[in-house]
């Protein structure tokens, strides 16, 4: 009996494992026939793009002009909202936990390396600054030692709520869906454009949220994730230029490094809202 449940287990996963394997043969061609229709040119810079990598979920392009790797199949809003219901809150969230000071070291010093502290003594009060997909509050934390007055947006409810209780200022909702009546002097995205369906519409959007002058941070890995079925691009520095300044930016200073617990190669970019 007990060979006979064993050879049933492994019968069972060689199944699961061929039908892996089948969803990545169909995901290589239907990269091949997205970049031998044009069906998907690159949303950055319009360029034409070759399939480099199929998984289990995605097809990636590669654009042979700004180097941008994206997803050939964008999924469906609803999909990528339920993802981030349940993601953030398990295991992932909770190896940040385990690293929480080292992480805020990262990013104050990449707040140094950009140049935020002499921007900041150039401002009057209130320094008012955003933070986009805050989590739990870290950045939060990390700006308002600075003494700024730092709000952010979360779609997570738990995550939002862990930086209410904080005592930070945080709106609950999609990135999508966010409005604010007043301007910010500084906005931070930290790790949120590779996750947005459109990451040139949600520039133009956060233009609109900074005073004239005002300084974007936007940080992103620049090696590309395979396994991060949410990660629906990965940015090279020409991409991360080209789309800010399409939308409205002009990229002041740049900061690069490798996140030693996550293996994040992260590229950060403090840009300026033209007037």
């Amino acid at each position: 009996m007990e060979s006979q449940g064993r050879r049933v287990d492994i019968e069972s996963d060689f199944g699961a494992c061929s039908l892996h394997h089948k969803r990545i043969r169909r995901n290589w061609l239907k990269g091949i026939l997205y970049a031998m229709g044009a069906r998907r040119p690159c949303p950055i810079c319009g360029g034409f793009a070759l399939p480099i990598k199929a998984s289990w979920m995605h097809s990636y392009l590669r654009c042979w002009r700004c180097n941008l790797i994206y997803v050939a199949e964008l999924p469906s809003q609803n999909n990528l909202h339920a993802a981030y219901q349940q993601v953030y809150q398990d295991s992932y969230q909770a190896r940040h936990k385990e690293h929480w000071e080292s992480w805020m070291e990262h990013k104050q010093r990449t707040l140094d390396a950009l140049g935020i502290p002499s921007y900041q003594e150039q401002l009057g009060e209130p320094r008012r600054a955003l933070d986009l997909g805050c989590g739990e509050g870290r950045l939060l934390h990390v700006l308002a030692q600075r003494g700024w007055h730092a709000e952010g947006l979360e779609i997570n409810a738990k995550l939002a709520h862990e930086a209410q209780g904080l005592g930070y200022t945080v709106h609950l909702g999609p990135f999508e869906q966010a409005s604010f009546s007043e301007q910010f002097a500084l906005i931070t995205m930290n790790h949120l454009i590779e996750h947005l369906r459109s990451p040139l519409e949600g520039l133009e959007k956060v233009r609109t949220w900074l005073v004239p002058q005002g300084r974007l941070v936007l940080e992103t890995p620049i090696l590309p994730d395979y396994t991060n079925t949410d990660h629906l691009y990965c940015f090279s520095a020409a991409a991360i230029d080209r789309a800010l300044r399409k939308c409205g930016f002009v990229p002041l200073m740049w900061f690069q490094y490798i996140d030693a617990h996550y293996q994040h190669h992260n590229l950060a970019c403090c840009a300026k809202r033209t007037a």
